[in-house]
């Protein structure tokens, strides 16, 4: 069986090398390669043996699909990381854009978009300090929706370091917060791994997926998801 070759872009933030190791570690399955900005960033992928390309989003889209030759599958986890305005609308929006028109030009239907919980829902996030951030994952993922690539949007909680609990919340408390700020959180390794069992799961083609921390399997619940 031939490798599924998966572009990670934004594979420097910390659930892009989270995932780039997991999928390194399937060697039967994935053929991880890491898309960053600059060279230092390109060395640590380069010591673990995982392929790298140096490109940036801010790049043409005609570079950008050189860069992707060859994928079958592309995650966006990249983000301007609480950058200025015009960047967090270079990346988090337009880069994501840029990137969906590569996937399209280059024919790789496979598109998983690491995105925000509700991100749909202005009400909920319009009024907190973190709305240009949404209204960047609001459009981005829109334009994803109207592709017809084979996306897989998640949507995860407030982001959280440490070893993961591989276990999710059931959609309706996922979707429970009644305000911005009681949104739950949820561990950048699951996450990764939430990304890894969506590239393994059809079920999850055309679905948008909320996560938080739960007490349900990460596989078991994308094999009963039917939003």
């Amino acid at each position: 069986m031939s490798l599924t070759k998966v572009a990670i872009i934004g594979a420097n933030g910390k659930v892009g090398r989270l995932l780039t190791t997991k999928l390194k570690s399937l060697k039967t399955e994935f053929e991880p390669l890491a898309i960053v900005r600059n060279d230092s960033q390109a060395s640590h992928f380069e010591k673990l043996g995982i392929n790298c390309t140096v490109i940036s989003l801010e790049d043409t889209v005609e570079n950008l699909s050189k860069a992707l030759k060859g994928c079958n599958a592309v995650v966006f986890t990249a983000g301007a990381g609480g950058g200025s305005l015009e960047r967090t609308f270079s990346i988090d929006l337009d880069g994501a854009v840029k990137i969906i028109e590569v996937c399209q030009k280059n024919k790789i239907e496979r598109f998983i978009m690491v995105s925000a919980i509700r991100a749909d829902e202005r009400d909920f996030w319009y009024n907190s300090s973190l709305r240009s951030y949404y209204i960047a994952k609001k459009y981005a993922d829109s334009e994803l929706r109207k592709s017809g690539l084979k996306y897989t949007i998640l949507q995860p909680g407030y982001l959280k370091d440490g070893k993961g609990s591989g276990k999710v919340a059931e959609i309706q408390k996922a979707l429970s917060a009644e305000k911005f700020e009681d949104t739950q959180f949820i561990y950048r390794d699951d996450v990764a791994q939430a990304i890894v069992a969506s590239l393994k799961n059809n079920r999850t083609i055309g679905k948008t997926i909320p996560l938080i921390n739960g007490d349900i399997p990460i596989d078991e619940f994308l094999d009963t998801i039917v939003v």
